[in-house]
């Protein structure tokens, strides 16, 4: 007579297969992922800590682990040979083991944490040894519109090209104004000589020349419905969309123009006036009718100024004189100083790039604390910190808008990899856990805006004697390996 085998030995003859099969399945599929992270992803096939691929430490630890069960759960099914194997049983053991793939495969996903790569569209450049200027984002988004030294050329978000406008014979495109108003931007040309021979007003949706004027100097801005130009001993508003002049303000023989820029109904220019501090003066940008002046805290020649912002008025400033001011000031709507960001000091350094990115009252900049990066937010009000993000030992290299309202998002190296990490405003907290940005061409200078529903789109300002990188492309989430 046969002896009865208990029904708990044969649930787990039965059910220990079919669960060894599905581990053996998962098994494997780590096994071929980590093969493929340790000979295709990783850098000169070796890696340390911090460098290798995201996901593989994972994969070391649960591969053999699920191996050592899969071996187990074999083992056990295999301690009654006696009992038949149906048919219906080994069917159920494959199916079963396909299956199991598919929670592998979210498992890894979740070790590699969220990846983007070039997947999108790219736009060409030719020729490729073309110097870029500049872009800008069109009010009308989406539209990029970037600038090279022989051409302006408009991408909408597909990265389908508009309408392109060549320089006029015998010049070159050297400046664009750092902001746009109704669909119009300032262009300043090159005769070989000297930056700003002649000032263009480009209408952006169309990609048409509205008025042109000669000019000598490279400032220029468009505040509201004027555009307003440094020329030789004066600063003249005309008209945004006809280019008649509005205004005209004259500047003392000894002074000269260093910065000019505005926002809503107001004009403002920095002076250099000899060897004495330096001034900022706000006027009307309709009529010229002086606001406002106020002197700078310096006491020799500028070797560097730039507008961050022109509403609330942040100014970064930098004396040539090795002890002088060097910070970012802040200005009331009166002219009044209101605070100060020093680019160095107990809180770190304020490097000269990447931009910093201005939203509402806060100016999100990079900073450094001896090897350490970080991102920080400033108080546009009295410029005390708000809040500060550390990135340890990467290099910050952009700042741009997040894909949502209250959100920065920051453009890091650390190497081998490039991440894309998003930070609320509010508290400088990380939303999400920093995507890898895969094989992205990216030269040293470059700028990115969202773009379509979980994308980027990022144009370089750089090129790489090395090698051509598309000047426009879009990085999409990584589906797959």
């Amino acid at each position: 007579m046969d002896k009865k085998v208990p029904f708990s030995k044969r649930l787990v003859a039965s059910v220990s297969p079919v669960v060894g099969a599905a581990l053996a399945a998962v098994t494997l599929l780590f096994f071929v992922l980590f093969c493929r992270l340790a000979f295709v992803e990783t850098y000169g096939n070796e890696c340390g800590f911090d460098s290798c691929p995201r996901g593989m430490g994972w994969l070391m630890l649960f591969t053999p682990l699920l191996g050592i069960l899969t071996v187990m759960s074999l083992t056990l099914g295999k301690r009654e040979p006696d009992l038949p194997r149906s048919c219906l049983g080994r069917v159920v053991t494959v199916v079963l083991a396909l299956v199991a793939l598919w929670p592998g495969w979210q498992a890894y996903e979740w070790m590699r944490g969220p990846q983007m790569y070039m997947s999108g569209w790219q736009a060409p450049d030719q020729p490729a040894s073309v110097q870029p200027v500049g872009v800008w984002a069109v009010e009308r988004w989406p539209m990029l519109v970037r600038a090279r030294t022989d051409v302006l050329v408009a991408f909408d978000s597909g990265g389908r090209r508009g309408w392109q406008l060549g320089a006029p014979e015998g010049v070159s495109v050297c400046a664009l104004s750092r902001t746009t108003s109704s669909d119009i931007g300032l262009v300043v040309y090159d005769r070989g000589d000297g930056c700003g021979v002649r000032v263009e007003a480009v209408e952006l949706t169309e990609g048409r020349r509205l008025w042109r004027r000669d000019a000598q100097g490279t400032r220029v801005a468009v505040v509201g419905r004027t555009a307003v130009v440094a020329e030789a001993g004066s600063v003249v508003g005309l008209d945004l969309r006809e280019g008649g002049e509005l205004w005209r303000t004259g500047i003392p023989a000894e002074c000269r123009v260093e910065a000019v820029d505005g926002a809503g109904e107001r004009a403002l220019y920095v002076e250099q006036c000899g060897e004495a501090a330096a001034r900022i003066t706000a006027v009307d940008a309709r009529t010229g009718a002086r606001a406002w002046q106020s002197a700078l805290p310096t006491a020799s020649p500028l070797s560097e100024v730039r507008v961050l912002s022109a509403q609330p008025l942040a100014l970064r400033v930098k004396e040539a004189a090795a002890r002088g001011t060097d910070a970012v000031l802040l200005f009331d709507g009166e002219g009044r100083a209101r605070g100060s960001v020093p680019a160095a000091g107990p809180e770190g350094e304020l490097p000269a790039e990447p931009e910093p990115l201005v939203s509402g009252e806060l100016l999100v900049m990079p900073v450094k604390v001896g090897k350490k990066a970080g991102v920080s937010a400033y108080s546009l009000t009295d410029g005390h910190r708000v809040w500060r993000t550390g990135f340890g030992g990467e290099t910050v290299r952009a700042l741009g808008p997040g894909r949502r309202t209250g959100e920065v998002a920051v453009v890091s190296s650390g190497h081998p990899w490039t991440y894309l990490t998003r930070l609320g405003l509010a508290g400088g907290e990380r939303r999400e856990e920093s995507t890898v940005l895969r094989e992205v061409p990216l030269a040293g200078r470059f700028v990115f805006y969202p773009g379509p529903p979980g994308s980027y789109v990022f144009v370089n300002l750089g090129r790489e004697e090395s090698e051509p990188l598309p000047p426009t492309f879009e990085v999409l989430p990584v589906w797959g390996w």
